[in-house]
């Protein structure tokens, strides 16, 4: 009899198989729980550092673009200052008339710019697309600033030889007709006397001998910022990297057409609704340039459930929340250095 009881006694002191199980399930699961809680507070507090990093790199750059937007135009013709890649499904691109190469105590001309040879000629057919190659140039005035130098060595012999950069971007206009526009892209090939150009956006009027001055057209070298990589967002200048994780990068400009000092309805260019083309434009009469930088994290949070693309001026909008938290930069600059009409 005692040794029944105590049997019994034993049986209920402990814990069944399926009791163990069930324990051991519960436990799991609570442990799985909060380790995932665990990974996701930390890919949040990743994604969180790796915003304020973009954040800090874009402000840098944000910087730069303000300070070269205003120095656009510098001691180069107005036509040749400013031109951009306008792109309702894809980023723009912008080109600002170079500086670096231009000494200003060496130089008061203000219209600095390498013409063309007097055997050589510019096609006002050639169309977005074209390569221009070994386009002759005056050797005289490839010397941007005639200080007796050149700034950029492009096949790394160890002496520059040209003020042009290859892979670099370049403005062409008529700096005697500005009103047929301006032309812009990338250069393929440069020296002292000779210069190969691809067009990316923009096309000149056709020259009338009739109603316009005598042509005269210029070529200047430009910064060019442009987002290469889309899968990286690779913002660059003249090929040189400034930033990742770029979303976006759009350009609207603003002329004053009719020298009232007030930017009127079709006076605006790039934003929601329009198109700008550099051939259509005067930049004499160019009054502001804005632009905006939309910025992702480098990895997503999937606790963020608004992660939806940012669309500015006339980007169309990319529908979908794809997890992925993102800042917006703006600027709106003047170019100091454009003579906008009517004005002193």
């Amino acid at each position: 009899m005692s040794s029944t009881v105590a049997r019994r006694r034993d049986r209920r002191g402990g814990f069944t198989l399926i009791e163990l199980m069930l324990v051991v399930t519960v436990l799991s699961i609570v442990m799985y729980l909060t380790l995932d809680s665990l990974r996701t507070q930390q890919k949040t507090s990743l994604v969180t550092e790796q915003i304020v990093e973009v954040q800090n790199n874009v402000r840098a750059v944000s910087s730069l673009l303000e300070r070269e937007i205003r120095m656009a135009g510098f001691m180069v013709p107005d036509a040749a200052s400013v031109c951009a890649l306008d792109r309702t499904g894809g980023s723009d691109e912008l080109y600002l008339s170079e500086v670096e190469m231009i000494a200003p105590s060496d130089e008061r001309d203000g219209t600095l710019g390498a013409r063309l040879s007097s055997f050589a000629s510019w096609n006002a057919a050639n169309t977005v697309g074209t390569t221009v190659t070994g386009l002759a140039l005056d050797a005289t005035t490839t010397d941007l600033d005639d200080d007796g130098s050149y700034f950029y060595d492009n096949d790394g012999n160890g002496t520059p030889e040209a003020d042009f950069r290859v892979g670099g971007g370049f403005i062409l206009a008529d700096m005697a007709n500005p009103s047929r526009g301006a032309v812009c892209g990338t250069v393929g090939a440069a020296s002292s006397a000779l210069i190969t150009l691809t067009i990316l956006a923009g096309q000149l009027d056709p020259h009338s001998s009739n109603a316009d001055a005598p042509e005269e057209i210029v070529i200047v070298p430009a910064a060019r910022y442009s987002i290469e990589d889309a899968a990286t967002g690779r913002l660059e200048r003249n090929g040189d990297l400034l930033v990742k994780d770029v979303d976006d990068f759009q350009i609207s400009l603003f002329f004053d057409n009719d020298s009232d000092g007030v930017i009127d309805g079709g006076e605006e260019q790039g934003v929601s609704g329009t198109a700008y083309d550099p051939g259509d434009e005067d930049n004499s009469a160019l009054a502001e340039v804005r632009f905006s930088i939309v910025l992702r994290a480098e990895s997503n949070d999937p606790n963020f459930d608004s992660g939806v693309f940012r669309n500015f001026e006339n980007r169309v909008a990319v529908v979908g929340n794809d997890n992925f938290r993102r800042r917006v930069m703006l600027g709106a600059v003047r170019p100091r250095n454009v003579v906008i009409q009517g004005s002193i």
